[in-house]
């Protein structure tokens, strides 16, 4: 079922219109108007919305997918109800975030194999683990996350435990997530115990990425690490570089937003130097001493090239 769909003059829906763009919140605060927003700028920026039938539809919805799904919720585990009337999203414990914690809020297009899978396979269950807002969800896959997105159907404490039973599942989809749990092989082992013999797992682990996202950042992994976690209990059908992770990826979002966060009159010193000029530099030349000096530490850490620690035995 698609969830958000473009905002045109025909199909303009402002609650729809709102939903889809969390950032319109100051300038409604402001007294600012979203329909106005829509006509003077959004039209123009290819803005989306949340369609007029998944919001009309979205209490009949989840109660259909928990009716299905209700046999594979461990029930030992006590949860909750947001919106009492005994359907999804449920809650698993209190110890959850809220959007506004978020410096925005994930929403990636699913990964292809992933939804194929799913489509192929219309009896199976399947769980979608940190799926944050999916513009696209599956009547049979489970959406988990920690925060209450509009499309997650069980929230859950980043424990990295998962109140699913054991060998219920068909597959899961793990994306961009794992370097943001304080124990990925926790969550490797859920995996393990929640999917049925025969069972597979979707995942895209970041290698060479800065420090981003929130509650934190833990955990990036080389090719054979993402391989290493996987070697216990699961044979393992490819592992490589996709279209989303390429090294121009990299690229762009260190350099980019190195450029972009220094204050200018360090930035202007390096966008008048040729790439080969940069490339050039020592890591320990006047020229990074002058530059990285007086930055904040926050970006020193998002950007470092390793870090340190001493501790003591208590």
């Amino acid at each position: 079922m698609i969830i958000t769909e473009p905002s045109t003059f025909d199909n303009f829906f402002e609650k729809g219109y709102i939903l889809a763009n969390p950032d319109l919140a100051g300038h409604l605060a402001r007294g600012g108007n979203a329909t106005a927003h829509f006509r003077e700028w959004g039209h123009k920026e290819g803005r989306r919305q949340v369609t007029r039938f998944f919001l009309e539809n979205r209490s009949r919805l989840n109660r259909e997918k928990y009716s299905r799904f209700s046999n594979v919720i461990d029930e030992s585990r006590e949860y909750s109800f947001i919106d009492e009337q005994s359907a999804f999203p449920i809650c698993f414990g209190n110890k959850h975030f809220s959007l506004s914690e978020y410096a925005s809020e994930s929403a990636h297009p699913v990964y292809g194999p992933f939804a194929a899978e799913i489509t192929s396979n219309p009896t199976g269950l399947y769980a979608d683990i940190g799926a944050g807002f999916r513009d696209e969800v599956f009547d049979n896959c489970l959406y988990i996350e920690v925060y209450p997105s509009m499309t997650a159907d069980m929230l859950v404490e980043a424990d990295c435990l998962y109140p699913i039973k054991s060998g219920s599942l068909d597959g899961i989809g793990c994306f961009a997530v794992l370097e943001h749990v304080t124990s990925p092989w926790k969550v490797v082992e859920e995996m393990r115990r929640m999917l049925k013999p025969g069972g597979k797992v979707f995942i895209d682990w970041p290698f060479l990425q800065p420090v981003h996202g929130y509650p934190s950042h833990y955990f990036n992994a080389t090719r054979q690490g993402l391989e290493l976690m996987f070697s216990d209990g699961f044979e393992v059908e490819y592992c490589r570089t996709e279209g989303n992770q390429t090294p121009a990826f990299t690229m762009q979002w260190v350099v980019g937003k190195f450029l972009h966060d220094l204050p200018a009159e360090k930035s202007s010193t390096l966008r008048s130097m040729t790439l080969e000029q940069f490339a050039s530099q020592s890591p320990t030349s006047p020229f990074w001493q002058s530059l990285l000096t007086g930055l904040p530490d926050a970006m020193i850490s998002e950007f470092s090239c390793g870090n340190t620690l001493v501790a003591t035995k208590r």
